[in-house]
């Protein structure tokens, strides 16, 4: 492993060097002198598109920006207070009210998020329902929708907010939510920056940025490389990413003229130890009960996205194409292994219009779009391993069609009173061949409409409230598709096949809440929401090897979400939220685990993974005195306790609840900075993570397999990574 971070580090050092010399080159290009004609020209023509476009704000589009306009709650994620690195836009998500973090894999880069009790994760297998955007290009995977959020290029990325519940700009996968980030661009002021660090687990961390315009052309260019040992046995990371953007404004805003070219790089190589026997992680918490997983992406990025004025009003668009090529090994107990090879390849386009439109002297602010993309995935899965020859279980194709038209109109039917309505029709079409039997061959189709309408009051400047209904829509992912099938499942990572064709999910949403900016830094926001699934796609695992998926008749998600800040003198605040989040089955349905005796759902039953009570505290400072910014937190998060994957029938104790510390700060002096990151501050042990599974190797550190006779079934954890500490300096440009 050593050696495979050393032979990176290569491009990480011309990445480096690049960066610099676009910085540098853009610094000593020197501004030409621009008359007071041109400058009063300008002026003019900002004025009279400020006067054109100005009369209504269009305040719902899916290439631009979402705010807090529209009936939902919209929250801004402070990535500036995330640990740098890959991890910095799901550690932002966890300080938002609602949001838990758990570990599958025992891997730090791939968490598994969970958001008003739907699942967004970069672990294929586990059911998607947050859709995660990038520049307005969607980033779930093909295969099954997961979200590889290791390969996002954090150190580019400028703004990021998160959209609750489902939209009808955003369509599939949005049921619990939408992820929203948008990169950097070059300004007018040249800016550089690098960054290195170190930590706890043989931890190191190098970014480099820099951007600027030159005659007229912006660019930014991004560049992190990051190795781990791991804390555990055979838990080593590393992570390279590469980001550049250029691009050209012709008008006096991006809105009314841009253009701009974006390629990613990502390369990735992720060791996954997976969980353990309750009785084991006693003995040794660093064990590899499996020993040899890991998930390998290479992954290329490329999109065109642009702006112009057209037919009163302004058109947005998209072109892009996405590649990720993944290696996944699973070690598999008892054997074979799994040795998986899946190629995704990804490419469509995104056209919108907004315009601000009156009937009468009623404003309306209308956004109309269509997107079309063709999203392909080639899989192929050996047998390895177990004394037998080596064998191909999977070669399979898939070329999935998935085509939108949406509308959305912000009605402002009196002076502070704003209706939003809005209607979503998709189409996705997913034939799935196998090219090791014709006779598997199968093709699913789905569509679906989904309407939406909404009231936002703004009672003061500093008062809102708003309610609304939503629909919302998921097709089966491939994967889903192909593992649906109880009596024949799918050994991991997923060992496919034509099965019984799931049901689409859609939701039905009901939500309502106030935001109260008493100050700039005092607010209160609270959220109460209701949302009933049908046709949930639920994860069946009747071996720690094997799954399989159902369509779950009706479950519900419902809670209710407070957060709150109160400025204090001096820069110092508090802050906290508390939310309840009740994801529930309201059917029976018997889901096939490890249990011996399986019982069915029945309503009321708690989903795993989720648990009922969230709650954060934290105190902070954010104060400039002279040349030096001082900024720090301390906070507190907490969770209730959650039942075992696999006891979806609440039969077992829950996994006990935990409270978890964290410390971080920041002290900036003119060009330099310094920062420190400490995660789970007082060292506790706890598990974010539990299933019920049958305990092969006994006793521990045992090389020779039960049967599965002689096998019991035991909770398998995941415990939490020890205290872990990061320290960051940076220097950049004034």
């Amino acid at each position: 492993m050593t050696h495979a971070s050393a032979s990176r580090r290569g491009p990480l050092l011309v990445w480096t060097a690049a960066a610099v010399l676009f910085a540098r080159t853009a610094q000593a290009q020197q501004p030409g002198k621009v008359s007071s004609a041109d400058s009063a020209r300008r002026a003019d023509s900002i004025r009279a598109a400020t006067h054109k476009l100005g009369e209504v704000v269009v305040t719902g589009t899916r290439l631009s920006t979402v705010d807090e306009n529209i009936p939902s709650q919209v929250e801004q994620l402070e990535l500036d207070k995330s640990i740098p690195g890959p991890e910095g836009i799901t550690n932002a998500l966890t300080r938002l009210p609602g949001v838990s973090l758990y570990d599958d894999q025992g891997a730090r880069l791939q968490p598994e998020l969970e958001i008003r009790g739907f699942s967004v994760s970069s672990i294929v297998g586990t059911p998607q329902g947050i859709g995660v955007f990038l520049n307005g290009i969607r980033v779930n995977e093909p295969d099954a929708q997961e979200v590889d959020f290791d390969l996002l290029p954090m150190a580019a990325i400028d703004k990021s907010s998160l959209d609750r519940g489902s939209n009808v700009l955003f369509g599939r996968n949005s049921l619990g939510g939408t992820l929203l980030m948008t990169t950097k661009r070059g300004s007018d002021t040249p800016e550089a920056s690098a960054e290195v660090g170190g930590g706890s687990f043989g931890e190191q961390i190098a970014t480099v940025t820099a951007g600027g315009k030159l005659g007229g052309i912006d660019g930014f260019i991004a560049a992190t490389g990051e190795n781990e040992i791991g804390w555990k046995n055979f838990s080593s990371g590393n992570t390279r990413n590469l980001f550049a953007t250029i691009g050209h404004q012709w008008g006096p805003s991006h809105d009314s003229g841009d253009v701009a070219l974006d390629v990613q790089y990502g390369l990735d190589r992720i060791y996954e130890v997976g969980s353990l026997p309750i009785a084991y992680n006693a003995i040794n918490p660093r064990y590899d009960y499996s020993g040899g997983d890991f998930f390998n992406p290479d992954a290329l990025d490329a999109d065109l996205r642009g702006n112009a004025l057209g037919f009163g009003g302004i058109f947005r668009g998209t072109i892009f194409g996405r590649r990720n090529n993944v290696n996944q090994f699973n070690g598999n107990v008892p054997p074979p292994n799994s040795d998986g090879f899946t190629d995704n390849l990804t490419g469509g386009g995104t056209l919108e219009w907004t315009r601000p439109i009156f009937i009468g002297t009623v404003p309306i602010g209308l956004t109309v779009g269509t997107e079309y993309s063709r999203e392909s995935s080639h899989i192929r899965l050996l047998n390895v391993g177990g004394g037998a020859p080596d064998s191909v279980t999977t070669l399979a194709t898939i070329h999935q069609d998935n085509a939108a038209v949406y509308a959305q109109a912000v009605v402002t039917v009196i002076p502070r009173m704003n209706v939003t309505g809005g209607l979503r029709y998709d189409y996705v079409h997913i034939p799935f061949r196998d090219g090791l039997d014709a006779d598997n061959d199968g093709t699913s189709t789905y569509n679906q409409l989904s309407p939406e309408i909404g009231l936002t009051y703004q009672f003061t400047d500093e008062f809102r409230g708003y309610a609304a209904y939503k629909e919302g829509f998921r097709a089966p992912a491939p994967l889903e598709l192909a593992c649906a099938s109880p009596v024949a499942p799918c050994s991991l990572p997923s060992a496919l096949g034509a099965d019984p064709t799931l049901k689409p999910v859609s939701t039905h949403d009901w939500e309502a809440g106030i935001d109260y900016d008493f100050s700039a830094r005092t607010t209160l926001d609270i959220d109460g929401f209701w949302t009933d699934v049908y046709n949930d796609i639920v994860f069946a695992s009747p071996n720690r090897t094997q799954v399989f998926y159902v369509n779950a008749p009706h479950t519900r998600r419902a809670g209710i979400e407070a957060s709150g800040q109160v400025g204090l003198p001096a820069g110092f605040y508090v802050a906290g939220s508390y939310s309840y989040v009740a994801a529930t089955f309201q059917s029976s349905l018997l889901i096939s685990t490890a249990d011996t005796n399986p019982q069915p759902t029945k309503p009321g039953d708690i989903f795993p993974t989720s648990p009922l009570h969230r709650g954060r505290v934290a105190a902070g400072l954010s104060r400039l005195i002279g040349p030096v910014l001082f900024d720090g937190e301390f906070d507190i998060k907490g969770y209730q306790g959650q039942y075992l994957r696999g006891d979806e029938s609440n039969q077992r104790p829950e996994l006990p609840g935990y409270t978890v510390a964290g410390l971080r700060g920041h002290i900036d002096y003119r060009n330099y900075g310094v920062e420190l990151d400490i995660e789970n501050l007082f060292n506790r042990q706890y598990y974010t993570f539990g299933i019920e599974a049958q305990n092969s190797l006994i006793p521990i550190y045992s090389q020779v397999p039960l049967n599965d006779n002689d096998s019991p079934v035991v909770p398998f954890v995941v415990p939490a990574m020890p205290r872990r500490i990061t320290l960051t300096f940076s220097v950049h440009t004034p």
